[in-house]
């Protein structure tokens, strides 16, 4: 075995086991902490983990590599051209764009998403906080996508000593990245699993990482106009208007 495949098994291993044990330990910290810079730790170690994760990857693999998928989709059997990447880009802007012009529309008095408001623990408050959950996202949208798609894709499809093929590499991926995103909940889990899913179709059809890479962090990038620089209205002065 190699150093380069070593070093990838424990990445594995990381993102399998270690993370979301993690994960798990530092949402029960935002939930009960009263320090008001647990979540600015949080962001800040976010941008830590994957900005080593992404050097490690692109000092042990080659950089080009990262950024094609491990196979055509002529190589598997499957006839679809690069438009096809369209429809689905244009449904993500979408869903992503929609629910800022809505909460636009209704002002400061809008009811916050139930998605949002059950994330509200983890969502930024304040200018300073914003501006590393600005960060954050930039840095999740490019890292996520190198770890995920361009990595563990290719290294679950057919790298040493696994080669499981292209299939269960995306499946398993998936599954991986919304576990991760365990603090989100159930919900957030399977829907964060789902856009896995898209975000690869989406590396496929286009042959490139880059499409992914820009969409995953303009959607995250989102929350930032939905979410008062004050941050969420409480439910108590919700319900009292």
């Amino acid at each position: 075995m190699t150093v380069s495949t070593a070093l990838h098994l424990l990445l594995v291993a990381f993102l399998v086991v270690v993370f979301p044990v993690w994960d798990r330990r530092e949402t029960r910290r935002l939930k009960t902490s009263a320090d008001p810079d647990v979540r600015l730790r949080a962001y800040q170690k976010t941008i830590g983990w994957q900005l080593a994760a992404t050097a490690l990857l692109l000092v042990t693999v080659p950089p080009r590599l990262l950024f094609v998928p491990p196979a055509t989709l002529r190589e598997l059997g499957v006839t679809v051209t690069a438009r096809a990447a369209m429809p689905i880009v244009i449904g993500l802007l979408i869903g992503a764009v929609l629910p800022v012009l809505l909460t636009r529309r209704k002002g400061a008095a809008a009811k916050p998403m139930p998605q949002l408001a059950a994330l509200d623990f983890f969502l930024p408050r304040g200018r300073r906080e914003r501006a590393w959950f600005a960060a954050m996202c930039v840095t999740v949208g490019v890292c996520e996508e190198i770890i995920f798609r361009g990595f563990l894709v290719r290294f679950l499809a057919e790298g040493p000593p696994l080669a499981l093929g292209v299939a269960a590499g995306i499946a398993i991926s998936a599954l991986i990245f919304g576990i991760d995103h365990g603090y989100q909940g159930i919900v957030g889990i399977l829907s964060t699993g789902v856009l896995a899913l898209v975000m690869t179709a989406l590396f496929f059809i286009g042959e490139t990482l880059w499409l992914p890479i820009v969409l995953h962090a303009l959607i995250d990038l989102r929350v930032l106009l939905l979410v008062p620089t004050a941050g969420l209205p409480r439910a108590d002065a919700a319900s009292d208007g």
